[in-house]
């Protein structure tokens, strides 16, 4: 059985569910689960914060604007 038919059927029987204790106890499995942010490295979330400060202070370009900046550093048509 593969992972998408293995998840298919679990998100079957959860639906099903009546039992509080079971469902409890797939909402702690779930919250176990490492968020991102805290499998990323210093140096990346210095990155994302940096990025997100300069936003907040208007430093942006548009997406059409940095799609014509990457044709015109690598000469694309």
């Amino acid at each position: 059985m593969n992972i998408e038919t293995r998840k298919i059927n679990l998100i079957n029987w959860i639906s099903t569910l009546q039992e509080d204790s079971i469902l409890k106890r797939v909402e702690m499995i779930q919250k176990e689960k490492a968020d991102w942010w805290d499998t990323t490295s210093n140096k990346d979330k210095n990155a994302i914060n940096e990025g997100l400060e300069q936003l907040d202070r208007g430093e942006h370009i548009t997406h059409s604007q940095a799609r014509s900046k990457i044709k015109e550093r690598f000469n694309f048509k």
